[in-house]
């Protein structure tokens, strides 16, 4: 499980740790550390150019549904093109402002 948390959250956290439970507290910043050194730029990379794949194969998507559904004289709306488009209503909520001027 991941949580975010601010800085002074953690910083709060890890004073109630060193009170309490001094295993918790360096288990604690272990996968703080762990995290750290995970964002890699080369991770960083890969997952900014994978959500641009997503983002574009997405916007696709709506749009082939926006067509078909207007060649099949059908109602465009955001859960009509979410469900044509086999996205989720959220992502298609995110192009509503595109979906809408249809």
């Amino acid at each position: 499980m991941r949580i975010t948390i601010t800085n002074h959250e953690f910083e709060t956290i890890q004073k109630i740790l060193v009170q309490n439970n001094m295993t918790l507290y360096n288990r604690f910043n272990e996968e703080l550390k762990k995290s750290i050194l995970s964002c890699t730029p080369k991770k960083t990379k890969a997952t900014n150019k994978a959500n641009i794949a997503k983002r574009k194969k997405s916007r696709e998507s709506i749009t082939n549904a926006v067509n078909m559904l207007r060649f099949e004289n059908k109602k465009i709306t955001v859960y009509s093109v979410a469900k044509t488009a086999d996205v989720s209503y959220n992502t298609a909520k995110q192009y509503e402002n595109f979906i809408l001027a249809q």
